[in-house]
């Protein structure tokens, strides 16, 4: 009987991938990603995108996150370009301040200085052939271009011209010039042809007329019978802003007495008692007269008087 020989390797060889064919092949699982488990989510529980991401918001909140991702490259761009786009500005501010700003400065402080110089200067009005009222105009336009600090002055300057060329005007020229009705004569005859006209600055503006006496019983006699219509004719001279349709309240108003410092002044009140006219004889030779008492005080103030 003849033998067969056996092979003992190929044996082993098939049986070996027998096995492999036999046994069930283990298949890898799917890798879970955030984005396949949303889909897997919306698949089974129908949950919308917007639901989605509200619950993810909720969960980074309550995490302590903000509620939404913040792309905080661009976040710090934006800043960035914020704060040059300031520092820019700033730059532009101050280069066009240094350049242009001093400038109108020093164009400003020029012409305030050409004013205050214009406005201390004496106001020339001229008396010869005005009217009353082109007088009272002029008065009125020099105290409209007249701006002074508190306590200054400036005088205005009656001229007459004659034959001889212009002069300064008389009291007693001034006062016709500007007069509605005819003035004491006793008066114009007791006092000096001489006066001063200023525009005093207080709490307003008031004219001051300041002349002498030359017999202090008369004088003080005329003014005391001049009162009663000295209103009319003094106050449309002393404050022209004054409104002359109230002249006629105060024809015949009494004056009062009125003490300041060791002086007795006389003062005139409207029927609210605010002071409109007041005048005072300054050692029985100077005679001033002002719009207010307040303007007064302060001329006494300014001599060597005691007005305390």
């Amino acid at each position: 009987m003849k033998e067969i020989e056996f092979d003992v390797t190929a044996f082993e060889k098939n049986e070996s991938e027998k096995e492999k064919k036999d046994k069930p092949v283990s298949r890898v699982p799917t890798v879970r990603t955030f984005r396949a488990d949303v889909q897997d989510l919306m698949k089974e529980k129908t949950i919308s995108r917007s639901g989605v991401a509200m619950a993810e918001a909720a969960r980074r909140e309550a995490r302590g996150e903000t509620r939404f991702p913040v792309e905080e490259e661009e976040s710090h761009l934006g800043r960035i370009i914020f704060i040059l786009f300031l520092v820019l500005a700033f730059g532009l501010g101050v280069g066009a301040y240094a350049l242009i700003g001093t400038r109108f400065s020093l164009a400003g402080q020029s012409a305030t200085s050409t004013t205050q110089e214009a406005t201390v200067s004496d106001i020339r009005i001229t008396l010869t052939d005005s009217p009353r009222e082109q007088v009272l105009v002029d008065i009125s336009i020099a105290f409209s271009k007249t701006s002074l600090p508190t306590s200054g002055s400036r005088s205005l300057v009656f001229g007459i011209t004659d034959k001889n060329g212009e002069r300064n005007a008389t009291l007693s020229e001034f006062l016709n010039a500007t007069k509605q009705y005819s003035l004491p004569t006793v008066l114009l005859s007791t006092l000096s042809s001489d006066f001063t006209y200023q525009v005093f600055s207080n709490s307003t503006l008031s004219g001051v007329i300041t002349t002498q006496t030359r017999s202090y019983p008369d004088s003080f006699a005329a003014t005391l019978e001049w009162e009663p219509s000295m209103a009319r004719a003094l106050i449309p001279i002393l404050d022209p802003w004054y409104d002359r349709k109230k002249l006629s309240i105060l024809d015949g108003r009494s004056f009062k007495d009125l003490r300041i410092g060791t002086y007795d002044a006389r003062v005139l009140y409207d029927l609210d008692g605010v002071p409109l006219l007041a005048y005072v004889f300054v050692n029985k030779r100077t005679l001033i007269i002002t719009g207010a008492s307040d303007t007064l005080t302060q001329v006494l103030s300014e001599t060597d008087v005691d007005v305390k």
